[in-house]
């Protein structure tokens, strides 16, 4: 798959972050594991998931887009139309994993004779954007993308283009994943995470043999509208590039994804003397990370004045982590500055016009996003 060039205004973001460390989960009483960590969302988040629209039982990850998309809302000088003037678009891979699996282990314990009807409607993939739009009345075009770590940036490609075709007035994006205690404990099992409840450390050296990167979750949301329609804009998205590619870790190729950022940045108009930051989304697994800083050496080569920032350490990693990477991006060009949070790795960060965010995952999925002020 291969989405290109798209624009659309920015108008507002939110979004629900973990806590500012990961913390140390016992893993189950059945693995024979050590205890292992994880970013999960702190306490006073955890509180603000009980929401007033909460009637029946809603999975996690519901929860945790509603609030994203409440403090968007919050945020929005112009708030979208309820009605068909607003879509809705979700990105994510695993969408309410936890309540698939009460639902299907409720029907084996019961023999297939009295299934949880709550829990099977939670489980469907689409069940997010829906809500959303329930939540908040949106009764535009309503898709959930689940293309692993491609679904934030098709959710946000196909809000652009349903602003560009004029299908919608405003088009709300969101991205979320909740991690849930089986997707732990695969990964830990595989060898993809590690147990040291340390802060991640992405591009600052490798971690100690077998520690691998951190699971998380989050969520962001967005407002968007059709370039210069309404008040001024936080930020413009000038384009969205984004491919899987049959090259996997390690046969992945410097070359190849420099020429992928190039030509991310030919799609958006920008020449890369133009962008003051890039933001990366290594995330403390010491191969990638090796290809995501010669990939920033190949840039700055060509741009010395760019500056190299990272964000998995505030996030952990899940597929949709890209959502709250684009949600620092867009505060970076609003406020004309680098985030605090975001931690510069290389160069010196001046005022931000533009910000240039590129991923790329073992699996070879690869996205460039480009954000303007």
């Amino acid at each position: 798959m291969t989405y290109v060039a798209c624009t659309a205004d920015i108008v507002a973001a939110g979004a629900v972050r973990p806590g500012p460390a990961p913390v140390s989960r016992p893993a189950p009483s059945a693995v024979a594991q050590e205890p292992w960590a994880a970013y999960r969302l702190d306490a006073a988040t955890e509180q603000d998931l009980s929401l007033p629209e909460r009637i029946k039982r809603m999975g996690r990850g519901q929860e945790m887009s509603i609030l994203a998309v409440r403090r968007a809302l919050d945020a929005c000088a112009e708030a979208p139309a309820r009605g068909g003037a607003t879509a809705v678009a979700v990105g994510t891979a695993w969408a309410e994993e936890g309540d698939e699996i009460v639902f299907l282990e409720n029907l084996i314990k019961l023999g297939e004779k009295a299934a949880k009807p709550a829990y099977f409607v939670n489980s469907v993939k689409n069940a997010l954007a829906s809500q959303l739009a329930l939540t908040f009345g949106f009764r535009g075009e309503n898709q959930t993308f689940a293309h692993d770590a491609l679904s934030f940036e098709s959710a946000l490609w196909h809000g652009a283009h349903l602003l560009r075709a004029g299908r919608a007035r405003h088009a709300v994006v969101c991205g979320v994943e909740a991690l849930v205690e089986l997707q732990e404990m695969h990964g830990h099992l595989l060898g993809w995470y590690g147990t040291d409840a340390t802060a991640l450390a992405p591009l600052a050296g490798k971690r100690a043999a077998g520690q691998g990167t951190l699971p998380g979750e989050g969520a962001a949301a967005f407002v968007l509208a059709a370039p210069r329609v309404g008040p001024k804009p936080l930020a413009r998205l000038l384009g969205v590039r984004a491919r899987g590619s049959l090259r996997r870790w390690p046969a992945l190729r410097v070359s190849e994804e420099l020429e992928f950022v190039a030509q991310g940045l030919r799609d958006a108009g920008t020449r890369q003397g133009d962008i003051g930051l890039l933001l990366v989304g290594a995330n403390g697994e010491p191969g990638l990370d090796g290809i995501y800083a010669e990939v920033a050496r190949g840039l700055r080569a060509r741009a010395p004045g760019l500056a190299v920032g990272v964000y998995r350490h505030l996030t952990g990693d899940f597929a949709v982590a890209s959502a709250l990477g684009f949600e620092l991006a867009v505060r970076a060009v609003a406020s004309r500055a680098v985030p605090a949070e975001v931690r510069v790795v290389d160069g010196t960060a001046g005022a931000v016009e533009r910000v240039l965010l590129y991923h790329v995952t073992n699996a070879g999925y690869h996205s460039t996003t480009v954000v303007s002020a």
